[in-house]
């Protein structure tokens, strides 16, 4: 079960005990028929009146995630049906219906019977595995650049958006960066009107020396400044001409974030760029799903019109448009969203998850990233709870960390380095989605142990 979705066993018994008090209603009435002198309304409107409070109930729980319908059934929902069951046997009592079979053992055999049912029912149905699909070679085919640009975008932001939340794709772009004109609300620069930007980057006194200079070797990409033939091979443009255009800019930028930063967005008095390399881990973008960015990214802001692009479509080995073999899981980005089970590795969940991009993380490979805080939880959690601006509900370490990762804006962490908080909203909101519940906790129990390395 995922941490935020429905408990399916307590859901179950939400309805069961919604018939049940239908049942014991019924059964009041018809007891009311059969043996005259009864008080009917009173009765009646007793037991009608708490079918109904069950049915209500039952519909409350549906509207709760899995931590909270846990709560509201043993704090509440059992201690109303335990007052049914109660009501029910003064109903027997008073009325002198001891001869017959107690509310206690109705409700027993009630229970027992709808139990037997459904485990007849569920083992009666054909038994099918549930293993992912697994990973085959998808041929891209006749595509146009209509559609080349649109994987560009399901990259982006993915193939399906879900009302009230961030769209993040593999990209993980959205993270940092806006894309509609006058939002200016992201950690990184906005991304509308690139194509044209991009252009005139390239030609800025600025972008020859700053941060570094063109034809030198920027460390952590091993990228040559300003020099589009020297790209690594499986990602370098393939035509055009032998001056930098648009394109080679736009290729750098996310190959190269550092070999130039926009002013007022990068680190360090803007010598460094906060943005992850792309085609490096955990995101690791191919040199197809690159030029797909780049073809997205150059024809956004005109829709419909794909002339300004400038990346080719995929070809196949012999040079012909289409057919280019693309690795992807079955299904696509539109049929299976990003889910961690908690049998991967520590570094395997860490990076699908995509923490690497805005964390420093100890232990995890790559994990530098400078967005939000370092994550030194075994030292800071404490710290935090103990903080009088901390609302949450946490009491421990653990519990800090949960509930960071399935409620981000509980508590945002001051940034002590720059004088502010980190950007609320920053962090995506659908970890609870995307993790199972043995996830989960593997997750919390390795962030609940990091702390600086030693000496630092």
């Amino acid at each position: 079960m995922l941490p935020e979705q429905h408990d399916i066993l307590f859901s179950f018994l939400s309805i069961m005990f919604a018939v049940f008090g239908i049942y014991v209603f019924a059964n009041v009435i018809q007891h009311c028929r059969e043996k005259g002198g009864l008080n009917v309304p009173l009765w009646g409107g007793i037991f009608g009146a708490l079918a109904i409070v069950c049915f209500m109930m039952t519909v409350h729980m549906f509207g709760l995630v899995q931590r909270d319908q846990l709560l509201f059934f043993f704090s509440t929902y059992l201690w109303t049906i335990l007052f049914l069951l109660f009501v029910w046997g003064v109903f027997f009592k008073s009325n002198k219906i001891e001869r017959q079979s107690s509310p206690i053992i109705r409700a027993f055999f009630f229970y027992t019977t709808i139990s037997v049912l459904l485990a007849g029912y569920t083992n009666w149905l054909p038994q099918q595995r549930s293993d992912p699909p697994p990973k085959e070679a998808a041929v891209v085919g006749d595509m146009t650049m209509e559609e080349f640009a649109e994987m560009g975008r399901v990259i982006i932001f993915g193939a399906k958006q879900v009302a009230g939340q961030k769209a993040i794709g593999k990209g993980q772009c959205p993270l940092c960066h806006t894309f509609d004109p006058g939002d200016h609300m992201g950690r990184c620069p906005n991304l509308f009107g690139v194509e044209k930007r991009s252009h005139d980057r390239i030609k800025e006194d600025r972008y020859a020396t700053s941060p570094i200079a063109i034809g030198e070797v920027e460390p952590a990409a091993g990228i040559v400044k300003g020099k589009w033939d020297e790209i690594p091979e499986e990602y370098r443009r393939q035509n055009g001409p032998d001056e930098l255009i648009g394109e080679d800019y736009i290729r750098e930028s996310v190959m190269c974030p550092t070999c130039y930063v926009v002013e007022k967005f990068g680190k360090a008095n803007d010598t460094k760029s906060p943005m992850p390399i792309i085609v490096k881990p955990p995101i690791s973008l191919s040199r197809i799903e690159v030029n797909a960015v780049i073809a997205y990214l150059q024809s956004k802001d005109t829709p419909g019109e794909f002339a300004q692009v400038t990346v080719p479509l995929p070809q196949d080995d012999a040079g012909n448009t289409g057919g280019a073999v693309v690795e992807e899981d079955s299904g696509g980005d539109e049929e299976r969203p990003v889910f961690v089970t908690g049998n991967e590795d520590i570094q395997t969940m860490i990076n699908t998850l995509g923490c690497p991009l805005c964390h420093t993380i100890p232990g995890i490979e790559g994990a530098v990233g400078e967005l939000g805080p370092r994550l030194h939880e075994k030292i800071n959690a404490p710290k935090r709870i103990k903080d009088p601006n901390y609302k949450g509900k946490a009491t421990n370490t653990k519990e800090y960390v949960r509930e960071s990762i399935l409620c981000p804006g509980c508590y945002v962490v001051f940034n002590e380095e720059a004088g502010e908080s980190f950007p609320d909203g920053l962090m995506p909101t659908t970890f609870s989605e995307q993790l199972s519940v043995q996830a989960i906790d593997k997750l919390v129990d390795f962030i609940s142990q990091t702390e600086p390395p030693a000496g630092s």
